[in-house]
């Protein structure tokens, strides 16, 4: 039996542990914390840092492994390419494109010279005398994701107090007009730089803005659909992106689809499972295989009357003792899938960053009162913290 080692072993990294698995393959899950409920799905773990790539390869040798795969982080798979190109293993894009696609400076500054659409921005270099930017402004890191560092600023104060909190997580910010509209997400295949699969998904939060809590599949109009297509292509085009998924968040604005983020590993928070669910196709196994380098054996045909399924990532609204999940009497039997990520009793510290569940209901129909009180149907019993 083949091994595959992935770069990662959070929950984050199960569709791939599975589907890896179903394809046959020996799975070694790796990354530096032994709670990861990843582990638990796979054959074997090392904790070890992915990102020591000198042990990486150590393991790589001892285990002979066959193929290396990025866990979901921007970090796992910069170091997997990285290593894979060394070790002559894989399908990955060269090293300076990879690193170009998950600099989200980089990517914007690409796409601003080639007209894909995307909001404007600069890149900040310790001078805020000639910025040509109107507020309101959104402040990024160039390289992290989950919202971490962003934030969006009214004024000139509140500008310089963000780029203050912001350079704590990087030392490169650039900053980006803020445009106001529908936030969506968007997954699809490539095979010879076009489309042959694409999902779009609704981006929801709760009180953390930039951090995605609910999703669920939306469709957009025809205009707005050719128009990002045309862009991702372009994209795939000019980069000479190897096959396989492709990842993006998007703005709509006025029918205008304007690309904010871009990934080239999957999506977090067990995305890939919604669009299975959805479409009943085999979006992981397509990842894995375009991945190795192998034809894309995986089944992408979605069905003829795709699922309603909601996917809800259960968040607390405060710092406090966690004592249970309650599920309203309504839902109890749509929920057709649920990962509990914190234990009862745990102490939540966190309480913007920390997960409790992550949550899958299939619904007859999308009432948009159990869309938008998702967070009172599903939700921690909490205790004060004594």
């Amino acid at each position: 039996m083949q091994k595959i080692l992935i770069l990662g072993g959070s929950h984050r990294d199960i569709p791939l542990i599975q589907a890896s698995q179903e394809l046959g393959y020996f799975v070694i899950t790796l990354a530096n914390r032994d709670e990861y409920l990843g582990h638990r799905y796979a054959d074997k773990y090392y904790k070890i840092d992915f990102n020591d790539l000198e042990a990486v390869e150590k393991i790589y040798h001892r285990e002979k492994v066959s193929y290396l795969i990025p866990g979901c982080g921007e970090e796992s798979y910069l170091s997997t390419v990285t290593l894979a190109h060394k070790l002559n293993t894989g399908n990955f894009d060269p090293l300076e494109i990879a690193q170009l696609v998950h600099n989200k400076w980089k990517f914007k500054e690409f796409c601003l010279r080639h007209n894909i659409s995307t909001p404007k921005g600069i890149y900040y270099k310790d001078n805020l005398a000639n910025i040509a930017l109107a507020f309101p402004i959104v402040v990024k890191p160039t390289n992290l994701s989950g919202g971490r560092g962003v934030q969006i600023v009214k004024n000139q104060i509140e500008l310089s107090n963000a780029l203050k909190e912001s350079s704590e997580y990087s030392n490169e910010i650039f900053l980006e007009e803020f445009i106001e509209g529908e936030l969506i997400a968007c997954s699809v295949i490539l095979k010879n730089q076009r489309i042959s699969y694409s999902f779009f998904g609704a981006d929801k939060s709760y009180l953390n803005s930039y951090l995605i809590t609910t999703a669920y599949p939306i469709s957009i109009n025809t205009r707005t659909k050719h128009k990002l297509f045309k862009d991702i292509e372009t994209v795939a085009d000019k980069l000479h992106l190897k096959d396989g998924m492709f990842h993006l968040q998007i703005i709509i604005k006025n029918e205008i689809p304007y690309i904010i983020d871009v990934t080239r590993r999957i999506p977090g928070d067990l995305y890939p499972k919604l669009i299975e669910y959805c479409d009943g196709i085999e979006y992981s196994k397509a990842v894995i295989e375009s991945y190795l380098g192998e034809k894309i054996t995986a089944n992408l045909i979605r069905v003829h009357k795709p699922k309603k399924i909601l996917r809800h990532c259960v968040m607390p609204k405060d710092n406090a003792n966690y004592q249970t999940l309650l599920i309203d009497e309504s839902l109890q039997k749509n929920i057709i899938y649920r990962l509990d990520l914190l234990k009862e009793g745990s102490v939540i510290h966190d309480y913007l960053h920390t997960q409790i569940a992550i949550v899958f209901i299939e619904l007859d129909n999308y009432n948009n009162t159990i869309r938008e009180d998702i967070n009172t149907l599903i939700y921690p019993i909490l205790k004060d913290i004594t």
